[in-house]
C-alpha cells in the first residue's frame, strides 16, 4: 500500500463500531495534544461521539480548524487552540485558559511529538535536541500543568501519554527512544506521587499504525514494516483511540503507571528498520 494513502478518513472516523456506550464520556472534558491528525485525531472523534467536550491543541491552526470541522457539523462538542507545547510558559497560560473555558479538565491525552528516521551516528545537536525537546520536554510541561491545577482544585485527573515500545530499543529513531523511554519512567514515577491526589498517570504504546505520521519513513522501509510483528499487518488510529477510551474512562479506574502495548506483538518477535535496514544485517 502506498504510505500516502494510509490512516482513516473523517466519514471513517464517523461511523466506526466501538465496544464503547454512546454516552460513556458524557460530561467528560478532554484535552488531546497534537489533535489535528493520526491518532489524537482517531481519539478526539471517538471520545467526542461517546459524549465528551474535546479540546484539540497543536501549532496549526489551520490543520487545527480542518481536523474539527467535520465534527463540528455532525453535532459534536470540539474545540481547538493553538500551542507549542515545547513553550513552559504558553503552556501554563494555555491551560488557566481552558481550565476556564471547559470548566475544568477530566482527561489529558498528550500524543504531540514527532521524530524523523536517521542512523543515530549521524544526528546533528540540533535534530537531538528537537526531537527531545517536543517528545519529552513537551510532554512533561502539559503533564506538570494539568497535575498543578488538578492538585489545587483538589479534583482527580487523568493523564495518557502516547509513547512507543522501546523494550528492544529502536534502530533508526534512538533520539525518540530516549525521550519516549523518559516519559514511560516520568510516568511511572509520578503515577506513585500523584497518586495521594487522585490523578492517574497511564501511556499507550503504539505499534506500527497506519497514520498520516508514515510519510515521515521512505516507502522502502514502509513496505517491511508489516514484517515487524507477527500479525503482519499494520495497526489503526482507531485501535489506539479505543486504547485511550478504556484509559480514560472509568473502567480503568484502578489502573495508574502502565504502559498498554498495541503493538501486533512486534516486541516479542520480529525487527523494524524505519530508515534502512543496512546491509550488515542483511542475510548474506
Amino acid at each position: 500500500m502506498d504510505k500516502e494513502s494510509y490512516g482513516l478518513s473523517d466519514k471513517q472516523l464517523a461511523e466506526l463500531d466501538t465496544v464503547f456506550a454512546s454516552d460513556s464520556f458524557s460530561g467528560k472534558r478532554v484535552v488531546i495534544s497534537g489533535g489535528g491528525s493520526g491518532i489524537g485525531k482517531a481519539a478526539a472523534w471517538l471520545l467526542a461521539r461517546l459524549g465528551a467536550k474535546v479540546l484539540i491543541c497543536g501549532r496549526s491552526y489551520e490543520k487545527l480548524m480542518a481536523a474539527i470541522k467535520p465534527m463540528q457539523e455532525m453535532g459534536l462538542d470540539v474545540g481547538c487552540k493553538t500551542l507549542d507545547i515545547r513553550n513552559p510558559e504558553k503552556v501554563q497560560t494555555f491551560f488557566d485558559e481552558i481550565m476556564d473555558e471547559l470548566g475544568g479538565l477530566d482527561v489529558l491525552i498528550n500524543n504531540a511529538g514527532g521524530q524523523f528516521p536517521q542512523p543515530a551516528i549521524d544526528f546533528s545537536p540540533n535534530g537531538w535536541r528537537a526531537v527531545i525537546d517536543n517528545n519529552l520536554n513537551g510532554t512533561w510541561f502539559m503533564m506538570q500543568a494539568a497535575a498543578q491545577r488538578w492538585r489545587d482544585a483538589e479534583k482527580p485527573g487523568n493523564i495518557i501519554n502516547i509513547v512507543t515500545v522501546i523494550d528492544r530499543g529502536m534502530p533508526d529513531i534512538a533520539h525518540t527512544c530516549a525521550a519516549r523511554a523518559g516519559v514511560i519512567y516520568t510516568s511511572k514515577t509520578v503515577a506513585v506521587e500523584w497518586a495521594q491526589y487522585g490523578i492517574r498517570v497511564n501511556c499507550i504504546a503504539p505499534g506500527i499504525i497506519a497514520s498520516e505520521g508514515m510519510r515521515v519513513y521512505p516507502q522502502e522501509a514502509v513496505d517491511e514494516f508489516p514484517r515487524s510483528n507477527p500479525m503482519q499487518r499494520f495497526g489503526s488510529s482507531w485501535d489506539i483511540a479505543q486504547a485511550c477510551a478504556y484509559l480514560g474512562g472509568d473502567a480503568s479506574q484502578f489502573m495508574t503507571g502502565e504502559v498498554m502495548t498495541l503493538d501486533g506483538g512486534g516486541r516479542l518477535w520480529g525487527e523494524l528498520w524505519p530508515y534502512k535496514k543496512p546491509d550488515y544485517f542483511k542475510p548474506s
